[in-house]
Parts: structure tokens; sequence; C-alpha cells
């Protein structure tokens, strides 16, 4: 896993799969770049999100909803 300073943000998606219909979570990191999004709502609305792929682990469908997105503390970024 990468050191937490090639992060600017650490998410947890909230995602519905379509097909077998269950919630799943996936977490996201977005990379130290210029112009990343490092809130909820900059993620929503960044490309960045729009090239994310997500997969139910259950079924193997695309997963075609995000019911939320939670940011993670930055102090659980820490390792130990």
């Amino acid at each position: 896993m990468p050191e937490p300073a090639e992060f600017a943000a650490r998410f947890l998606i909230h995602l519905r799969c379509p097909n077998c219909m269950r919630n799943l979570e996936s977490c996201l990191d977005v990379p130290a770049v210029d112009d990343a999004p490092t809130t909820p709502e900059e993620l929503a609305d960044s490309a960045f999100l729009q090239r994310q792929r997500f997969l139910c682990i259950q079924c193997d469908s695309a997963i075609g909803t995000i019911i939320g997105i939670t940011m993670v503390r930055p102090e659980l970024l820490e390792v130990a």
C-alpha cells in the first residue's frame, strides 16, 4: 500500500449493484496531484471518479449506482 503522503484524500464509496441489489463499499485513494478532489462534493463532480470502474464482489456485475461518498479521516491514513 502506498504511503499516506502519496494521497490527497481517501474515500469510502457506497455502491449498489443493479444485478443482485446488494449494497457494497469500496475504498478509493485519490493521488496527491494538482487539483485532486479532497472533499466528497469535489470527488462527486470530478473526472477522476468518472474514470473509476467498480465490480460487485458477489456477482461480478459492473456497479452502476453510487449511493454515497464518505471521506476517511486523515488521521486514519497514518501508518503504524
